[in-house]
């Protein structure tokens, strides 16, 4: 089977010739593996072909289970991270179903993480599939803000992975909620002069004053104070701590 997927964007495409759309590489073979992004707005056109015309069906949302299993929408390797990522925890568990052969790498944790999609990380959980994942999911979710991820994992009895980043992203996105949770979390803290520095650069002057207040070793060199607008030099001029050369 033949297919186009588009969003509302490129609908336009939909009406293209044949020949622009081989050209475009806007034709996929769903009879093959292959590899296509997929937003959540992505819609799919079956292309037929008979001798010399083009007939082109209506648009079908590719997250519907009828869709992915007559336009053998699961031969897309993508799949199950953007279910994941979306939250289609039906498709999920249609693929885990499916007696399909289900190859997958770490980023379906990192994407549910990344987007705040709890019930995902719960299927993933007690699927009994193999949970693969590293320090992304954890650091990923502080950058987004999502303490209701963080606190999930916590409470998750799975092996937390994390790294400087998690606290450096905090900072860096301005998520003193974040922060905060990390913090009373009793977790150990790992962060580095990137969390300050990055604060600085983007004039995040409420994470500067966080970070001052927190009773916590704080980690910074010369770059911190020529980040930023006026506004950040002249913070750290006013905080009363170490102007580093």
């Amino acid at each position: 089977m033949y297919i186009i997927y588009s969003d509302n964007k490129d609908a336009y495409y939909c009406a293209s010739s044949y020949d622009k759309l081989i050209l475009y590489n806007r034709i996929i073979n769903t009879d093959k593996t292959y590899e296509c992004h997929l937003s959540n707005l992505i819609k799919v056109t079956i292309v037929i072909r008979i001798n010399n015309k083009v007939i082109l069906s209506d648009r079908y949302y590719s997250y519907n289970l009828k869709i992915i299993k007559k336009c053998k929408l699961y031969n897309n390797k993508y799949l199950i991270y953007y279910a994941s990522y979306y939250g289609y925890t039906n498709v999920l568990e249609w693929l885990k179903n499916s007696g399909l052969p289900l190859k997958y790498y770490k980023g379906a944790l990192h994407l549910a993480s990344s987007n705040s999609h709890i019930n995902v990380l719960e299927w993933w959980k007690n699927s009994g599939l193999e949970l693969k994942y590293d320090e992304n999911a954890l650091n990923l979710a502080s950058k987004n803000g999502n303490v209701a991820v963080l606190e999930w994992w916590k409470n998750s009895k799975l092996p937390l992975k994390y790294n400087e980043n998690a606290l450096n992203y905090a900072s860096e996105y301005n998520h003193i909620n974040v922060l905060e949770w990390w913090k009373n979390s009793k977790l150990p803290l790992k962060y580095n002069e990137n969390a300050l520095n990055g604060a600085s650069k983007y004039g995040n002057i409420n994470v500067l004053e966080w970070w001052k207040n927190s009773g916590l070793d704080l980690k910074y060199d010369q770059r911190a104070l020529h980040y930023g607008r006026v506004a950040v030099p002249e913070w750290w001029k006013k905080s009363g701590l170490e102007l580093k050369k």
